[in-house]
């Protein structure tokens, strides 16, 4: 999921260099995005890189870490459910304005990024709760 995000960052990166209302648009959605990215990069990610050791009931050294960083991500999963909802408003507007300037590659990359805050929303954050509850209590 980091390279997904890098990807994703650099796509973006392309589009706030596009002059005008797309361009705007993009920076705006690239200033909501970098923190969230990075938040997510520090305390989700690394839970879900050990969630097929700890569904196949193995144990790993990297445990206790990630205990501590479900311990600091727990209360901010609403915070960053509602950074979602600041994000997607970037987005609709990114799309409005690619929309209105038939920017086809632009829009598509809009439409994907929403997705994959759909997928972090029904996906990731659920995965890293599950995670942290096995490490907390396991079985």
């Amino acid at each position: 999921m980091i390279e997904e995000h890098e990807e994703l960052h650099n796509e973006l990166k392309k589009a706030t260099m596009i002059p005008g209302a797309v361009g705007k648009a993009a920076k705006h959605v690239a200033e909501v995005l970098h923190p969230h990215f990075e938040k997510e990069n520090e305390l989700a990610l690394p839970i879900i890189g050990i969630t097929r050791d700890l569904g196949e009931g193995k144990t790993s050294e990297d445990y206790s870490e990630a205990l501590e960083l479900f311990e600091r991500f727990r209360p901010e999963y609403e915070n960053m459910l509602k950074e979602h909802i600041e994000i997607v408003t970037a987005l609709e507007k990114l799309e409005a304005a690619a929309r209105k300037a038939k920017n086809r590659a632009v829009l598509k990359f809009a439409h994907e990024l929403k997705l994959h805050a759909k997928t972090e929303e029904d996906l990731t954050y659920p995965a890293v709760l599950m995670a942290g509850r096995l490490l907390k209590h396991p079985q």
